[in-house]
This record gives C-alpha cells, structure tokens and sequence, in this order.
C-alpha cells in the first residue's frame, strides 16, 4: 500500500489528472489477464484471442491518441490539401512515461496469453507492477516474469540493499548533473545554429550529443535502479557501455537493452516466426522493427529516419560475405578488425544522432552536408574545455571496473573507510559545485 500510494502520488504531483488514465491502463490489462486465464481453462481459445486483442485495442489506442494523433492528423491535413478546420487537433499533453508503463502491460498480457506466465491474481500487486515510481516515467522496462513476483515478497530492510542503492543514485546523479547537462550547452550552440559550425565541430558535436544522452539516460537508470534497491527491489540493467562496440549491431545489444528486448521478442521474432530466414524477410523484419522503434521515441519525421537508417545498417551488416574463403557476415568482419568495425560505428552513430536530435529533416539534412563539406578546421572551438575531461575520467571509471555493475559497486570490499569517503564527497562536491544548468530529463518525453 505504501509503495503504490508512493508511486501515485510522484505521477500524481505531475498532472494529477492522468493518474486516472494509469489507473484505468492497470484495470484493462489485470482484467485481461485473468479473462485470458479463464477462457483458457474453459478451453475457449477464441475468447481468449478477442480479450487480447481488446488489451492490445485499448493499449495502442492511448498511445494513438495522445502521442501520435495530431502528428497523423498534420500530415493528412498537408499530403491531401485538406482545409484547417475540417478536423479538429487535440490539445492535449503527452503524459510523462506513456510510452513506458504500456510497453510493460502489453508485455504482460501477451505473455499471459502465450503461457510464459501467469496471470496475477493480486490486484494491489499489479497496480504497483504498472506504476512503480523508480521506473514508470523512463524505464526500464520491465517484464512481469521478472518484476511482479518482487511484489509478493516481503518487505524487509537490507542494509547491504540500501547502501548499494546508494551508491548507483550518486554515481548516476554524477552521470545526469556533472557530466550530461554540462555536455548540453555545447549540444544546444550546435544543433540550435549548425551553419556557424565547421565540420568537425558538427561531427565533435553529434559526439557530444551521444554522451550527453548516454549520461542523463544511463544515469536515470542508475538513479532508478539505486532506489529501487533500496526498497529491496531489482531493476533490469539498461546500459552495458555501448561505446566500446565495433558495430551497431552490437550497439542495440547494449543500449536501452530493456527496450532492445522488448521490440526483438514482440515485433522483430513474431514476424519471422512461420517464414524463411531470407534476406528479403529479414529486411523487411528489420525494418518494421527499427522503424517502429524510431517511431516510439515520437511524432516526428526526424524519429521515423533515426529507424529507418539503423534498419539499413543493421540489415547491411547481416549481409553475407567471403573473407579468405570462409563465409560470414559484415557484422563478424567489422568484430574482427577493429580499426574498420570502429571507424564504421562512430560514423554511424554521428548520422543516427543527428536525426535522432535535430528538430526536423531541414535541420538534419543541414547538419549532415556541413559535416562532409565545410572543413575548416582553423574555426574548431572546443566550447566546453575542461568539461570534456570530466567526461574522459567518467569512461575510464567505467571501462575499468567493466565487470562490475557500476564504478561504485562493492567498494567496501576493496577499499578502507577513508578512501571511500573521499570518493563519495568528492562526488558530491563535484555534483553541488559543477552540476550544469537544470535540463529535464531526456526520455521524459518519450
């Protein structure tokens, strides 16, 4: 009861308003499940299928409506000339971490329809499945086989929970205010006037833009993860430094993993399932899935050519290929060498960034001309100095301790009090002194 009235009120605190749509979200899919259960046992397997496709309906249908509704209706308006006020568009938010809490229940009630789970039959524990605070308004996101029957346990402090937790919500809090919103200033000058910028400062600053997002995005996770543990909770790791790969197929099995699974186990492997694995098939499969996956992240042209061009990449680095007359594929070649694999992703990831960042094709298409075109390498401004050395210390911290969870992970076991401590307050002192301007959260609105 507390962790639910917890989470309601932090949604609640935003927009109270939409605490009735999550509310109603929680009931549509808790029912379905236990419909789907029913029909099953009643071996009324249609039945079931119409209850899903209901949940689904319903799911989608809120998605639609207020994430994609007037992106469609706009289009419409201009493809087919249709005057302004035929149709009317809804002023209406976008509620914080909609895309999120209904990728969890649609997971929920497909694996129950599936047979991977099983329905709950624990209302209270279903409402706080849905709208857990650490995680409802960015994720991860998480499976019910895994987060659910945390609920069923019984709470009870662990203080080895409860300091481990703290240590990934101050090394993420260093993540998001030292070193992202830092990295933001930079990325703001650079994508606000693009046609100021050299090439290598555009290049230098869709690199930045990538820190700055994997910053603030993986610092949320540690954020969330800390403080879910400290209530005796395991939260999905979302981030496995997506920087060190060699190709971008690897890229997307290390970056927002959560959300990397979700689409790879409900869109990419349904619709190969009964096909051959062709080439054709598995394009076309890619580009469902990547473009769909471009389209979550929201409304905009910009987002759908962020997923098209990593299902063109992907699918380029599954062609098969000889190398010294054995056979593999692009993705192994670019693994093996890893000069090529390297050059290769970082050339990439600057293209995927710029339309993931820029506010519209123009922009990006701008953005991505100068980059090949305006070489003047005299003009080349760092912006930020010293802050990119705050950047170097936080990957080295990283790549160092790899094996580990986080940078923090079990420093009692390692280390003696004094050494700690100047870890810990050297961060918060660093957090207090260098925290850059207040930016929201990056995946708040998605």
């Amino acid at each position: 009861m507390l962790i639910l009235g917890a989470s309601y009120f932090f949604y609640g605190v935003w927009d109270w308003r939409f605490l009735i749509l999550i509310f109603l979200s929680s009931i549509v899919d808790y029912g379905a499940g236990r419909l789907i259960t029913l029909s099953r046992k009643r071996k009324k397997d249609k039945q079931a299928t119409y209850i899903l496709y209901t949940s689904l309906i319903w799911n989608l249908g809120v998605l639609f409506i207020f994430k994609y509704y007037n992106f469609f209706l706009d289009n419409l308006k201009m493809l087919f000339d249709i005057p302004e006020n035929t149709f009317t568009t809804l002023n209406i938010l976008v509620p914080v971490g909609l895309s999120f809490y209904t990728f969890q229940t649609i997971s929920y009630t497909v694996d129950v329809y599936k047979g991977k789970i099983s329905a709950s039959d624990n209302l209270l524990q279903f409402l706080c499945f849905v709208s857990f605070f650490p995680q409802l308004v960015a994720g991860p996101i998480e499976r019910a086989s895994r987060l659910l029957p945390q609920f069923a346990n019984r709470r009870k402090f662990n203080y080895q929970y409860a300091t481990e937790g703290l240590r990934l919500i101050l090394w993420g809090l260093f993540k998001k205010m030292v070193v992202a919103d830092n990295l933001a200033v930079a990325v703001f000058a650079i994508y606000a006037h693009p046609e100021n910028f050299s090439s290598p400062e555009i290049i230098y600053g869709a690199l930045l833009f990538f820190f700055q997002m994997y910053c603030d995005f993986s610092g949320y996770t540690d954020i969330a993860r800390g403080t879910a543990k400290m209530f005796g909770f395991e939260l999905s790791i979302n981030f496995k430094l997506p920087y060190l790969v060699k190709n971008v197929s690897s890229f997307w099995d290390r970056w927002h993993i959560t959300l990397s699974k979700w689409f790879r186990d409900y869109v990419y492997v349904p619709f190969l399932q009964n096909k051959k694995r062709t080439q054709i098939n598995r394009f076309n499969a890619l580009m469902l899935t990547m473009t769909l996956m471009g389209f979550w992240h929201g409304a905009n042209w910009t987002f759908l050519l962020f997923g098209i061009s990593q299902a063109l990449i992907l699918w380029f680095e599954s062609i098969p290929i000889k190398v010294n007359g054995t056979k593999k594929n692009v993705r192994s070649f670019l693994f093996k060498n890893p000069i090529i694999g390297r050059t290769h992703f970082i050339l990439m990831l600057i293209i995927g960034m710029i339309f993931f960042r820029s506010a519209d094709i123009a922009s990006a298409w701008e953005m991505i001309m100068r980059m090949f075109t305006s070489w003047d390498i005299d003009g080349f401004d760092l912006v930020i100095g010293w802050k990119i050395g705050v950047l170097g210390i936080l990957l080295l911290a990283e790549y160092l301790t790899r094996t580990k969870d986080h940078p923090l992970q079990q420093l009692e076991s390692h280390y003696k009090k004094p050494v700690r401590w100047l870890v810990y307050y050297g961060l918060v002192f660093l957090i207090i002194r260098y925290g850059g301007p207040q930016e929201e959260f990056i995946y708040f609105q998605f």
